[in-house]
């Protein structure tokens, strides 16, 4: 899915609102499904102002309490509001950061898995095209061979040509084996980072 234009804040706060009046979750990957476009990060941060700025249901009582104690309880109500509310911000931003830096490894560990998938397939060819190679020249190798037995005539022209292709044999068989180690150690890197990749998808699963 393509990012499109940059998501402004108003059209957020719009489909979020349209999202909790039809009862449903409002969360980042709903948004994302709703607006059809736009990063995580964007969405992110956007949905943090829309939750912090939503106003609280608070159910009024029909019992009028004395002017004084009123006071009292909105001074107190404010003092307590104003410390959850730091309290929590705080929370956020920590949990905003944790999240994001996950995700910013999380993508990365993306980007790595698929470079050396598409390095292990470059390898795997390779490796192909080697071995025919290597099959090729040992029966080149065997035919010489067969013809050197029996036709002792050209022997010393025969002998120069199986001498070459033992070289390149050797040579190839030498690049093949390379490759394949080469394959191997990749394969080696590429189940680390799927590993990592399985981590990251728990810390990010356990911050929403």
């Amino acid at each position: 899915m393509g990012r499109g234009p940059v998501i402004e804040q108003d059209e957020l706060f719009e489909v979020a609102n349209r999202l909790e009046a039809e009862g449903k979750e409002v969360t980042a990957l709903a948004l994302l499904e709703a607006l059809g476009r736009g990063s995580l990060t964007t969405i992110y941060k956007h949905l943090e102002v829309w939750k912090t700025a939503k106003p609280s249901k608070v159910q009024l009582s029909n019992n009028e309490m004395p002017d004084r104690v009123k006071s009292a309880f909105m001074v107190a109500w404010r003092e307590a509001s104003q410390e959850a509310g730091q309290a929590v911000e705080e929370a956020r931003e920590k949990a905003k950061e944790e999240v994001a830096a996950a995700l910013r490894q999380f993508h990365g560990a993306l980007e790595a898995i698929a470079r050396l998938e598409k390095e292990r397939e470059a390898d795997a060819d390779q490796i192909q095209a080697l071995n025919e190679h290597v099959d090729k020249l040992a029966q080149d190798v065997s035919s010489l061979e067969a013809s050197n037995a029996a036709l002792k005539a050209q022997g010393e022209a025969q002998a120069k040509d199986l001498e070459r292709l033992q070289k390149e044999l050797a040579k190839a068989q030498a690049e093949r084996d390379e490759s394949m180690k080469a394959a191997a150690e990749q394969k080696g890197k590429l189940a680390s980072l799927e590993a990592q990749n399985a981590d990251l998808m728990k810390v990010i699963g356990s911050k929403k």
